[in-house]
């Protein structure tokens, strides 16, 4: 299996599973990972978040959302309707993120890493090739 295929071009689009708030965004990803860490975990609801973080100002969204902040750095959002989570806002970039999972096209972008697998659940096999962090990305993805 190839390490990362080819994306498709911009534009994404997707939504909550309600349809109460989409989004579009007109830009190439900054990065596309996926997120072992246990704050991720429990905010999905999931052993993993694959995620994919745009310039902030190619995306537009619409319908209300309601978030929180789950970290010193990071704030997520989520529909207030059906309660998808939808949008991860870092307070120290000017860049949004998305799960792959709430594109329309959840196969357009494909992940380039595995970060924090120091929290990984021991059942889940890492075995696609791909690069592996054991903390948070290595630079350009992550600026403080």
């Amino acid at each position: 299996m190839p390490a990362n295929p080819s994306n498709l071009p911009p534009p994404y689009e997707g939504g909550c599973a309600c349809g109460a708030v989409r989004f579009r965004v007109e830009a190439a990803p900054l990065g596309v990972r996926i997120c072992h860490c246990r704050i991720c975990q429990r905010a999905m609801g999931a052993p993993f978040l694959a995620v994919a973080s745009f310039p902030k100002a190619a995306v537009t969204v619409t319908g209300a959302t309601a978030r929180w902040r789950s970290s010193e750095r990071l704030w997520r959002h989520f529909c207030p309707q059906c309660g998808s989570r939808l949008t991860l806002e870092p307070l120290d970039g000017a860049r949004l993120g998305f799960p792959l999972a709430a594109l329309d096209n959840p196969a357009a972008l494909h992940p380039e890493m595995h970060i924090w697998i120091s929290s990984r659940v021991p059942w889940l096999a890492l075995d696609d090739g791909l690069p592996q962090h054991a903390e948070a990305s290595p630079e350009p993805y992550r600026t403080s």
